[in-house]
């Protein structure tokens, strides 16, 4: 079996998110298999992990879905085609001075579209 070296600040992240109950036993490959199991709805069984499992896609498959891209949009809006640093929701809104308070700027341009440019193409959903 392969040993590795894991540094102190990983290995107590991983017992935080394992969530041992007092005076329970539980090895450090065990509480990755359940910090595996809580996070992705299932942990490699020992001794079966190969690389190719499902379980293993959803490590390097996205959590959510991709935006659509903020060019392609203000490419369609003619007030804005010539703006330089609108490549992200987030500068689009900063440029109209849409105050995004932590949400998404994407949905908050959305909604201000609507109320105060309906003449301009809706912004995009998210497929």
């Amino acid at each position: 079996m392969q040993q590795f070296n894991v540094d102190d600040d990983i290995v107590a992240l991983v017992w935080k998110l394992a969530n041992p109950k007092p005076f329970e036993n539980l090895t450090f490959t065990a509480a990755l298999r359940r910090v595996f199991r809580e996070q992705l709805g299932s942990a490699p069984k020992e001794g079966n992990f190969d690389g190719s499992e499902e379980w293993s896609r959803q490590l390097t498959a996205p959590k959510k879905a991709p935006t659509p891209n903020p060019s392609d949009w203000v490419a369609a809006v003619p007030e804005l085609q010539n703006e330089k640093g609108l490549g992200t929701w987030k500068a689009i809104c900063t440029h109209l001075k849409i105050e995004t308070a932590g949400d998404s700027a994407r949905r908050k341009l959305k909604n201000w579209v609507k109320a105060n440019r309906p003449s301009w193409p809706p912004v995009p959903d998210i497929d």
